[in-house]
């Protein structure tokens, strides 16, 4: 979108904008410069007089770095927004081309006037290129028009997409995605769309929320190498949305095997087993109900498989899995929403253990199990989520901003391509004096400069009483990031020093993946090895590293 692109440079030039005491107002780009960037924004990469075509290889660079991003976005596993993530991204390119501060603040301001002035005449920046007075974005590669679609094509490109992203590690999952006709369980649905990488949203509630979804093929992927099916077995899906995941669990059970699906809304539920029937797959039971109770009549089961994030492993999931079985779900392991896809295993001793975490981000569960979240609105635009068993002082709390901020640099790296994912989990169950949360913050805020926590881990926080301090970080190479800690509250001092003592403790560790163990609710077990207890009305479990 034209504006949002606007938005993303306007961040940028924000973020280079340095702080002038005296009110002195920076510099602005002269109108040659706005032309010159005019014409970059406009440019299309298939005209004789295009710059794109002095650098071939960009266009298609920035064309795939795009589509990654959106389909991460739009199968919602980006943890914080889209156009701060791609701010952050373009951050990261222009320094590694070698562009000062200062320039980079006049280029990003440059774009930002032309989105958002674009009607002010300003002069050609050079006399052999014609101006736009609008954008003149094409893509000439994707169309909508389905009439000379063919499925088969459609569906091995998007399968060719998610075997290049390494993400397919058996055949079989593979060859189920070749197999399974996607566009059957869309209808209405344009070929193109139902074959994107990426969430196709299929029902709305009336404020405008996702109810349900088609979810990103990629992310439907992992999940189904997680799960590792094999022919004939038993398979309880819970959330049955479409039917898509169904249909591709019924490819991997195989004649001998069975799945069973639960959907909670009765018109999904019709639509799946319409869409099952119709794509080749009758044997699959649609049950409409609540996911949290299961299906005792076809339990036990070889293998469940949760679609939404969940507060807690139900006790009919515990009772419904088979000796050995494994339990693929995005678990809500803090109150603040901070969510993990885990692959558990039922072991001998009647525990689930999972060694692995995926970050992840997830529509809650509706039904019997669902969970209200707890918030703190800071400011405008400004949200802190909390883990109310945590007892925090909202009233307190929400003046906290009111309080000039204290910025602490650690003097800890951390490599982007870093295996440093988990460390807003690390502070969640970490032995602190403090409460952990995590911070929204709208684009609005940001750019105005009230707050701008660590787009990595997603606003991750630490609170006492009335006072908070959130991870912020400052680059110091390329592709290297110093932490820093950022504290607002009448006990700046202390918590920041509480702060740097974790994040120290952390560098330290430098701990990569947990090993969460979960035991049925009620029952004895050892938690001594683990100082991170999480209870549950049916599960407690443990967190090591």
């Amino acid at each position: 979108d034209w504006y949002e692109q606007g938005d993303i440079w306007e961040q940028i030039a924000t973020h280079r904008t340095p702080a002038h005491p005296d009110g002195q107002q920076p510099s602005r780009p002269s109108p040659t410069t706005v032309a010159a960037v005019r014409q970059l924004l406009t440019a299309a990469d298939d005209t004789d007089d295009s710059p794109m075509r002095t650098a071939p290889a960009w266009p298609q660079a920035f064309r795939h770095a795009g589509h990654a991003l959106a389909e991460l976005a739009h199968h919602t596993t980006l943890t914080r927004g889209l156009r701060a993530l791609l701010a952050h991204h373009l951050l990261f390119s222009l320094n590694r081309l070698g562009i000062s501060a200062e320039h980079q603040r006049l280029l990003a301001t440059a774009a930002s006037q032309v989105v958002f002035q674009h009607t002010e005449h300003t002069p050609d920046a050079f006399p052999n290129s014609s101006s736009h007075s609008e954008p003149a974005a094409r893509v000439t590669a994707v169309t909508t028009d389905t009439t000379a679609a063919d499925p088969g094509q459609l569906r091995a490109a998007l399968a060719d997409y998610i075997r290049d992203r390494k993400t397919f590690r058996t055949p079989q999952v593979e060859d189920a995605f070749r197999t399974v006709p996607r566009h059957v369980f869309l209808p209405g649905v344009d070929l193109h769309t139902a074959y994107a990488p990426r969430q196709v949203v299929t029902k709305r509630a009336d404020d405008g929320t996702a109810v349900s979804s088609a979810s990103s093929p990629n992310l439907v992927a992992e999940m189904l190498e997680l799960l590792d099916v094999h022919p004939g077995h038993r398979v309880l899906e819970i959330g049955a949305a479409t039917g898509i995941n169904a249909a591709l669990l019924a490819e991997l059970t195989g004649p001998t095997g069975r799945v069973v699906t639960i959907e909670l809304d009765d018109d999904l539920a019709t639509g799946a087993r319409t869409g099952l029937a119709t794509a080749g797959y009758p044997h699959v039971q649609v049950i409409c109900g609540d996911g949290a109770l299961g299906h005792p009549a076809r339990a036990p089961y070889d293998r469940i498989t949760v679609t939404a994030g969940a507060w807690d492993i139900s006790a009919a999931w515990w009772q419904q899995l088979a000796a050995g079985g494994r339990l693929v779900v995005p678990l809500r392991l803090h109150g603040s929403g901070l969510t993990r896809v885990l692959p558990f295993d039922l072991d001998q001793l009647g525990r689930m253990v999972s060694t692995t975490a995926y970050v992840c981000g997830f529509v809650p569960m509706r039904g019997t199990a669902e969970q209200a979240e707890h918030h703190v609105r800071l400011a405008e635009d400004v949200i802190l989520k909390l883990d109310p068993a945590d007892l925090p002082d909202d009233t307190a709390l929400a003046h906290a901003l009111t309080h000039p901020a204290h910025a602490h640099w650690t003097g800890i790296h951390v490599h982007d391509d870093e295996p440093a994912e988990h460390l807003d989990l690390w502070l969640a169950t970490s032995d602190s004096a403090t409460s952990f949360g995590r911070l929204a913050v709208g684009t609005v805020a940001r750019s105005n400069g009230l707050i701008d926590p660590a787009l990595r881990w997603a606003g991750a926080s630490l609170y006492n009483h009335d006072t908070i301090a959130y991870i912020v970080v400052r680059p110091r190479s390329g592709d290297t990031n110093e932490l820093g800690i950022v504290t607002h509250g009448p006990d700046s001092h202390k918590l920041t020093a509480q702060a740097d003592d974790l994040l120290h403790r952390w560098h330290r560790e430098r701990p990569t993946q947990p090993t969460i163990t979960a035991h049925p609710a009620e029952t004895p077990h050892d938690q001594a090895a683990s100082p991170a207890h999480i209870e549950r009305p049916h599960t407690d479990l443990t967190i090591a590293w």
